[in-house]
């Protein structure tokens, strides 16, 4: 389990059960969730709802994100 911390909110706090990493990209839209089962979840920060998730080769242990 990871924890993410919100963008532009101090103290806020939400967890992603199963996710081996966490990358947000520079303006805080999107937040990618590399899970163990083989995928990439892009989630909305603005909404909290979750893409379709973006099939991988092998189970993701990181995610890193660049501006």
């Amino acid at each position: 389990m990871c924890l993410l911390l919100g963008c532009g909110t101090p103290g806020v706090a939400a967890t992603a059960a199963g996710a081996q990493g966490i990358a947000i990209t520079p303006k805080c839209k999107t937040t990618y969730v590399a899970q163990g089962n083989g995928t990439v979840t892009p989630m909305s920060t603005a909404t909290n709802t979750a893409g379709t998730p973006i099939r991988v080769d092998g189970p993701p242990y990181a995610i890193a994100m660049t501006p």
